[in-house]
């Protein structure tokens, strides 16, 4: 072991003992399924619940560590499936009459730990502050049990964290680089992809990774290298217009109706002047504040007269249009937005196996002190975010300023920032308020790699002023 690896190796070995002490001792902790488990488990060769379980036990109340095999499908286009599928081969290798979710749990702990590693390896530069800074920062925030509970699940919010992290890591030791490294660089855009297609919501992401690729083409003169960009950037590129053109027709319907009640005309003052303006026929009034899946709605949501006046023709540019001609109501949204942007993990969904005998929706807190505080410190309103931000981004132009040898790193915290915005801006135009806490998530880890970003500069900056003596 080099003399500087201590750091990187200890911050695994007490990464794999939060780990084991969260999805690996009893009792099992998992995140309950909302219906979206259905979609993705026959692509891991695993059948959904059957019906001998209640509604009630299936859904929302309980997590569940133990699921029959079934046939190998793929029904839902995202590169979940290879993570679900490595679980359900693993599942069969540690128990062949059920599989048990802790392979899904092993399967992303593995990733988890291997993106420490990356992190504070190869990203910190053999710097030994900022790998004990950034260590404790990342074994603080992101084996907090509000992330980590998601990998006893079927859900993309594991994926998303996962490889949202990967890709920022490889953007950072790219950025540190004097001469680059191919191999990091195609890691970066493999990374890229599969945040991009784990989710419809992340789709934009993969733009954000493109730009960033153009941003790195001339830190190296030769072909290859600009070869490997110009490849790259066009598959992101590529990438994103296909999860749009692909996405299934009934989502895109789901999506419009949420994004229409659900979104704009959801606590409108105005219902009335908002349809017009979107050229919906006044008799839709009744739908508004109504979702997808409510039954007691006087117009069915999948009746031909609504794919006549509304599915067929509006899109989501539409939306975007409205907001931009309508400001204040994405002030609005924003505001809504910002009530929910704290919660790392939707607390209507339970944690325990019903077995337990804890309440149906009892919700465990073992290592929660980041998810907790953060959903009880930060202030729940847009002001508080639109000035983290505002000051986030004044700090990143000063230093942009001072030191043009760091303007790479600072693309990367840049590029977190973007994905933070996007993050917010597509559930709000795509699927209005609709389980909007849950489709925060992206924001949410975004967030707190800004807020990560923020104490390793608070931290060199104290270096600077008090610290003259040799690294520890």
């Amino acid at each position: 072991m080099r003399r500087k690896d201590w750091v990187a190796w200890g911050s695994v070995f007490i990464g794999a003992i939060i780990l084991i002490s969260i999805l690996f001792t009893s009792p099992y902790i998992g995140v309950a399924d909302n219906g979206d488990f259905d979609r993705i488990v026959r692509s891991g060769g695993i059948s959904p619940l059957p019906d001998t379980f209640t509604y009630d036990d299936k859904y929302f109340g309980y997590s569940h560590s133990k699921y029959e095999y079934g046939p190998f499908a793929i029904n839902y286009a995202s590169s979940q499936v290879l993570f679900v599928f490595i679980a359900g081969l693993l599942g069969r290798v540690l128990n062949s009459s059920y599989f048990p979710m802790q392979a899904m749990g092993i399967v992303y702990s593995l990733l988890l730990l291997s993106t420490l590693f990356v992190i504070i390896r190869y990203a910190c530069a053999g710097k030994r502050w900022l790998q004990i800074t950034a260590a404790l920062c990342v074994l603080l925030v992101f084996f907090d049990i509000g992330y980590v509970a998601y990998f006893h699940s079927f859900f993309g919010e594991s994926v998303s964290l996962l490889f949202l992290l990967l890709s920022t890591a490889i953007s950072v030791i790219l950025a540190r680089q004097q001469q680059p490294s191919i191999t990091w660089l195609v890691l970066l855009f493999v990374c890229a992809f599969i945040l991009a297609a784990s989710k419809i919501q992340n789709a934009p992401i993969g733009l954000v990774f493109a730009l960033y690729g153009l941003r790195l083409y001339r830190k190296r003169s030769d072909r290859s290298w600009k070869r490997v960009i110009a490849g790259g950037v066009a598959f992101m590129i590529a990438t994103t217009g296909l999860i749009y053109v692909f996405a299934p027709k009934e989502l895109k319907q789901i999506n419009l109706y949420q994004t229409i009640f659900f979104g704009i005309l959801k606590d409108s003052p105005h219902v009335s002047e908002d349809l017009d303006a979107l050229g919906i026929p006044q008799k839709y009034a009744v739908l508004a504040g109504t979702n997808y899946f409510q039954t007691d709605v006087p117009i069915k949501q999948d009746a031909p007269e609504l794919t006549e006046h509304v599915y067929s023709r509006l899109g989501h540019m539409d939306i975007v249009g409205y907001y931009l001609r309508h400001p204040s109501r994405i002030i609005d949204k924003l505001e809504a937005a910002s009530a929910q942007a704290t919660f790392i993990r939707p607390y209507y969904l339970g944690s325990y196996e019903k077995e337990l005998g804890q309440p149906r929706g009892a919700i465990a807190y073992t290592y929660s002190t980041w998810s907790e505080g953060k959903k009880n410190l930060i202030p729940k309103n847009f002001i508080f975010f639109f000035i983290f931000f505002l000051l986030y981004f004044g700090v990143i132009l000063k230093e942009y300023i001072r030191n043009k040898y760091k303007r790479h790193v600072l693309d990367v915290t840049i590029i977190v920032a973007l994905v933070a915005i996007i993050s917010v801006a597509v559930p709000l135009v795509g699927d209005g308020e609709a389980d909007l806490g849950k489709h925060l998530f992206l924001f949410n880890v975004s967030f707190d790699i800004m807020i990560v970003f923020t104490v390793i500069w608070l931290v060199s900056q104290v270096r600077r002023i008090f610290d003259r003596s040799p690294e520890l």
